[in-house]
């Protein structure tokens, strides 16, 4: 028979690892399966109980208390993971919006949401580059390691918790900022030289040149930093693991 002790255990580790999937990057997108979604929180779910020694029956007002604490220790976790990929979300919406792309949003099934094109294009390369860093499954190490950090009854916010999440967020605008600006500066010199262009020959549309130019332009820019931007996933990615570790920690 299965102690009270013992559901009191798996409903705080549900609570915790299923709220992480339900956040957390790849695990947490429409087209991830359902199904895997549960296969995955039951098997982290075996694979952490035996960890779980010196959890006591608590009374049901202390049970609810808990449960909602690991909801929101999952969900912070899952939300700090995912930083690093809404930054490579907003560079690439800034350089739709710099490129005149942003009429051009359509409607993603994914993220429920209207995404830019080199959003979209800049985020599944990073998500290419996540697998084959196999920093999915230091993710996954990472979940179970929050564990034996905070326990289910610990875990303590204080002012350098929300000062470090805090950084973290100035962090994600930096890195939106330094993905996106070789586009944008580029486009900012077409641009300007359009500009000039103009007002010299008054009789050239500038309107329909810069449309056409400004596409073309942008792809063969993608073309060329490719490589710089794969070196640049590569560094920035395992932050996704590293900032939702330090958050962990500074809960203890």
């Amino acid at each position: 028979m299965i102690s009270t002790t013992q559901i009191q255990i798996i409903a705080l580790l549900l609570c915790r690892i299923m709220s992480f999937i339900a956040i957390a990057p790849v695990f947490s997108q429409k087209a991830f399966p359902n199904l895997a979604k549960l296969i995955l929180g039951f098997s982290l779910i075996v694979a952490t109980y035996p960890e779980i020694t010196s959890f006591q029956k608590v009374d049901a007002l202390v049970f609810l208390l808990l449960a909602f604490k690991e909801i929101l220790v999952g969900l912070a976790m899952g939300y700090l993971s995912q930083l690093v990929f809404s930054a490579v979300t907003i560079a690439g919406q800034m350089i739709d919006f710099q490129v005149g792309f942003s009429i051009a949003q359509a409607y993603d099934s994914t993220f429920q949401i209207l995404s830019s094109q080199f959003g979209r294009m800049y985020y599944w390369l990073a998500v290419a580059i996540f697998f084959m860093m196999n920093l999915h499954q230091q993710l996954i190490k990472g979940v179970l390691e929050s564990f034996k950090l905070i326990n289910l009854t610990g875990g303590v916010a204080d002012g350098a918790t929300i000062q470090g999440v805090v950084r973290l967020f100035s962090q994600t605008i930096i890195m939106a900022i330094e993905l996106a600006a070789p586009l944008v500066v580029a486009m900012m010199v077409v641009n300007i030289l359009l500009g000039i262009i103009s007002r010299a020959i008054p009789q050239v549309n500038v309107l329909m040149l810069s449309l056409s130019l400004q596409a073309g332009l942008s792809f063969l820019l993608i073309l060329l930093i490719l490589p710089n931007l794969v070196d640049f996933f590569e560094q920035s990615l395992p932050y996704s693991i590293t900032d939702m570790m330090e958050f962990v920690k500074s809960l203890k």
